[in-house]
């Protein structure tokens, strides 16, 4: 079982570097950074963090091929892993919410993740690659360097059924998005096992990451507020598979943000999550005390043993920082190491 850290990237940039370097000294297995909205670049963060840390994995949790070309995305995810001593990972998706910022129109996300893995692998792999997709299009590329390793793992982020099933097909591993109810995983496991027996795969040789928006704190109420506004997010960007995750819309923030015509504004989003009840919040993420936390985690991994990696996206509460989420989540949350681990042994440099 790995644990992993996902770093929103919108604190200064040398705070971010720190969090890095200490969530590999906590014992991390692995630091992803978000690719969203206009926040620092997560390919030039995730370069500098490569010189700050030793042994976590590293990737951007996602990228997209909307935002970025499929082609670039090759040469960053290359270029990472040449500084990092093949320590990258590659996460993809089709989500973000910086589109409408940058006038980009989201289209036919499975077929676009699916021409974005052909190029990425392609390149990787030293080819000339040529796709003339619906999004994605490149021809006659070919890296003009040597990559150090042709099979960097390719993880899809998903929560629909279309891409989590692609995952299931081509991927080496599958984020499943803020997902923490009994029904909604059996769901998302379901739709994997679909698309892996689609493609004559073994779907348990898949890497199965559960990312969860996570506050750890002694006041539950306040920690549920803190991931309130991302949950948020994630109701109004699921809601035609509210049913399959087993969540009902709650009536008050469906009218706050019907009266919004459903923008996806920040401002707008958080002031509707102030309605949202706990039990909701709980079907996207951890929010709560460590003990509340804790049982809850170890439910869900006791149902679903799927899954390999657990992912936490760190929002603190009143008081706190996001150093202190991470911490407390590593030391009073998380699954104790396998003995043959190194948690807590991390060195930053």
């Amino acid at each position: 079982m790995r644990i992993g850290v996902a770093l929103p990237l919108e604190a200064p940039a040398a705070d971010l570097l720190e969090l890095a370097a200490e969530a590999e000294r906590l014992g991390y297995d692995a630091v992803w950074c978000n690719d969203d909205r206009l926040q620092h670049d997560v390919v030039a963060m995730l370069a500098a963090m490569a010189q700050r840390t030793r042994h976590v994995l590293l990737g951007p949790g996602v990228t997209n091929p909307y935002s970025r070309h499929a082609a670039l995305i090759a040469t960053a995810i290359a270029t990472l892993d040449e500084l990092s001593g093949g320590r990258a990972r590659l996460g993809l998706g089709a989500g973000g919410t910086n589109h409408r910022a940058l006038g980009v129109h989201r289209e036919a996300p499975a077929a676009a993740l699916r021409d974005a893995v052909a190029v990425v692998r392609g390149l990787l792999a030293g080819e000339r690659v040529t796709v003339d997709g619906r999004v994605v299009h490149a021809h006659d590329a070919r890296l003009d360097f040597a990559p150090s390793r042709a099979d960097v793992p390719v993880f899809i982020g998903a929560r629909g059924p279309k891409v989590l099933e692609l995952a299931g097909e081509v991927a080496d591993g599958v984020i499943v998005g803020n997902i923490a109810t009994r029904e909604g995983w059996a769901y998302a496991l379901g739709r994997i096992e679909q698309g892996a027996q689609r493609a004559g795969r073994d779907a348990e040789a898949i890497d199965v990451c559960a990312w969860l928006y996570t506050c750890v704190a002694d006041d539950a109420r306040a920690a549920a507020d803190a991931v309130a506004p991302m949950v948020g997010t994630s109701l109004i960007t699921s809601r035609p598979i509210l049913h399959e995750l087993g969540v009902e819309m709650p009536a008050a923030f469906a009218a706050e943000m019907q009266r919004a015509d459903w923008n996806l504004d920040r401002d707008v989003v958080r002031e509707a999550a102030r309605t949202l009840p706990t039990e909701v919040i709980g079907a996207f993420g951890l929010a709560g005390t460590p003990d509340d936390c804790r049982a809850r985690l170890a439910a869900l991994l006791d149902a679903f043993p799927q899954i390999s990696e657990v992912t936490i996206v760190p929002f603190p509460a009143g008081g706190q920082g996001t150093l202190d989420v991470i911490t407390r989540f590593i030391e009073e949350v998380a699954p104790q190491p396998a003995a043959s681990g190194r948690r807590g042994e991390g060195a930053s440099t």
